[in-house]
């Protein structure tokens, strides 16, 4: 017997309330005994099998290294389908410390879990084992729709795929559902994604809602067919045999079948199963004179992955204050500064963000703004667009491009003693909850400051090299902002400007590092002052980095 099973063997007989039924024994790779751990409330010790793999003490991953199996514990919460309970500990480099750790945690879930038969505050997935259908793992992504449906309602979907690519070492196909419809095909709800994503083509696949989770003890996901005799009606499976004879001509393709069910009062899931056409799991029986659609029980269910994607699950690590997401957005001008808020905003949960930039996308602007090189030339408002809405699926433009950009640019520089056009534009941009206009432009920045704007206006630029970041926020902000760049409060390198090649104006220097670190910054401070309820004031972001690089913001 090794010194590591012997070492663990002295401190599992060392831990109070903790016996040893079988002592530890090395195995062909792990290390593996029988332990029984008492807890007070308890009428006498559980027994649980360890398996304590090579790494012990440090997890693989982010998954613990030791395992306590009991398969009569199935039933109860936090027990996967081997019958191991679990845990996450904390962590130690040392062999008797963390198996105490771990034992402690074992003891923790018996009480909760076992003695007090204590549920969680947020909802518990039923476990559905992850197995590929025809060579492929299957995903669907769905997202909540204004629609409430009923017990045993069923019919037909619209979904599209998104893309087709590697889940660990084996191939996924990734879909989104579109729509649903009634068995006669008239739409029930539409799922509401991004413009690119609804003009994705669709295929045709099955829904119905059972509103009773397809399980037996609200933990397990059903094994076989005959698990759902009770629950599928006879309308439902006369259903399946309708559609696979009329795609009959498609057999051997996959068709999914979205099994819906609540989760809370407010609140529904969908697993899916896949079915492939011209083996559905049902068959005809004769009785009573009668011909049913029968299921063929003994069959395993193929079950796929699904994913809720709606907006609260999709930002529900982390978004923005809701002035910023509620709020409908304009930014001005998308080069280095406008790209990365833009980007940075639509990560943060914003849905409704605006652009103006008459400017086209050239190969080296890719290096420090939000841009990817592989779609080449063109125009910067099409192509963020594009960006944006790859990142979020609720992402929904409602003007910009390059011809919105030129008309704003003529118009608001060219009448802007036109009474008329002045009060349409002012009303156009008083539309927006927020403007920032990061153009760089002091034209605009004057002639914005000559309009009514009622709208949250921003102003933001930077400095060359980085070395500061100005955001103007208030009614003074051609008088701050020029004053900050031209009347030499500012210090910085006025010289030491990147010239293109040709005939093009001089631009400052900065790395998509120092730029991406001045604006999220920025943002911090921004969205931190909307959290507090107080006004936005002027302020300059500065950095120093002569010797210990260091942040400094002043407010004016």
């Amino acid at each position: 017997m090794s010194d590591r099973v012997n070492e663990i063997n002295t401190i599992i007989e060392s831990i109070p309330n903790v016996e040893l039924i079988k002592p530890f024994e090395q195995g062909k790779l792990d290390i593996e005994g029988c332990i029984s751990v008492f807890v007070e409330g308890l009428e006498q010790p559980l027994e649980f099998d360890v398996t304590i793999h090579p790494q012990y003490p440090f997890k693989s991953h982010d998954t613990e290294t030791i395992k306590f199996s009991n398969g009569g514990l199935l039933e109860y919460k936090h027990v996967m389908g081997n019958g191991s309970i679990c845990i996450h500990t904390a962590h130690s480099p040392l062999l008797s410390e963390k198996l105490s750790y771990d034992i402690e945690s074992v003891k923790a879930w018996i009480k909760k879990y076992y003695i007090d038969k204590d549920s969680d505050t947020h909802y518990e997935h039923l476990i559905v084992p992850q197995k590929t259908f025809k060579d492929s793992h299957f995903a669907y992504f769905f997202n909540e729709v204004d629609y409430v449906f009923s017990k045993n309602q069923f019919g037909l979907l619209d979904y599209s795929t998104i893309s087709s690519g590697v889940f660990y070492t084996e191939k996924i196909n990734c879909n989104i559902i579109q729509r649903f419809y009634d068995r006669n095909k008239e739409e029930l709800a539409d799922v509401k994604w991004n413009f690119q994503l609804k003009s994705l083509p669709a295929s045709v696949g099955l829904f119905i809602f059972l509103k009773d989770s397809p399980s037996k003890n609200q933990r397990w996901v059903f094994k076989k067919w005959e698990d759902f005799e009770a629950l599928l009606p006879q309308d439902f499976l006369k259903f399946l045999h309708l559609i696979e004879t009329i795609h009959s001509k498609d057999k051997g393709k996959c068709l999914p079948l979205l099994v819906g069910y609540d989760i809370s009062e407010t609140e529904i899931h969908w697993q899916v199963v896949m079915l492939e056409i011209g083996d559905f799991p049902i068959y005809g029986e004769k009785v009573n004179q009668q011909w049913l659609s029968m299921l063929d029980g003994d069959r395993k269910i193929n079950w796929g992955m699904t994913r809720n994607c709606s907006y609260k699950y999709f930002f529900g690590r982390g978004r923005l204050n809701d002035k910023f997401t509620n709020g409908k957005i304009l930014i001005i001008g998308i080069g280095a500064i406008g790209s990365t808020l833009a980007k940075t905003l639509v990560r943060c949960g914003c849905t409704k963000v605006d652009f103006i930039d008459y400017d086209v996308k050239e190969p080296e602007n890719v290096c420090r703004s939000e841009y990817s090189f592989c779609t080449g030339i063109t125009n910067k408002t099409n192509d963020l667009i594009n960006e944006l809405c790859l990142i979020s699926p609720f992402f929904e433009p409602t003007n910009g491009g390059y011809d919105y950009s030129e008309a704003f640019d003529f118009f608001i520089k060219s009448h802007l003693t036109d009474t008329t056009i002045k009060s349409e534009i002012e009303k156009r941009l008083n539309e927006y909850d927020i403007i920032i206009d990061c153009s760089a432009d002091n034209d605009l920045l004057y002639v914005l400051s000559q309009l009514n704007i009622k709208s949250s206006l921003l102003n933001i630029s930077i400095s060359n090299h980085a070395k500061q970041f100005v955001c103007a926020a208030e009614q003074n902000r051609y008088e701050f902002i020029t004053t900050q760049f031209n009347g030499n409060v500012l210090q910085f390198d006025i010289d030491d400007l990147h010239n293109p090649t040709g005939c093009w104006s001089p631009t400052f220097k900065a790395s998509y590092n120092d730029i991406n670190v001045l604006v999220q910054f920025a943002i911090k401070h921004i969205n931190l002052r909307l959290e507090q309820g107080k006004a936005l004031r002027n302020f300059v972001v500065e950095t120093d980095d002569t010797d210990c690089f260091t942040i400094n913001l002043k407010e004016f």
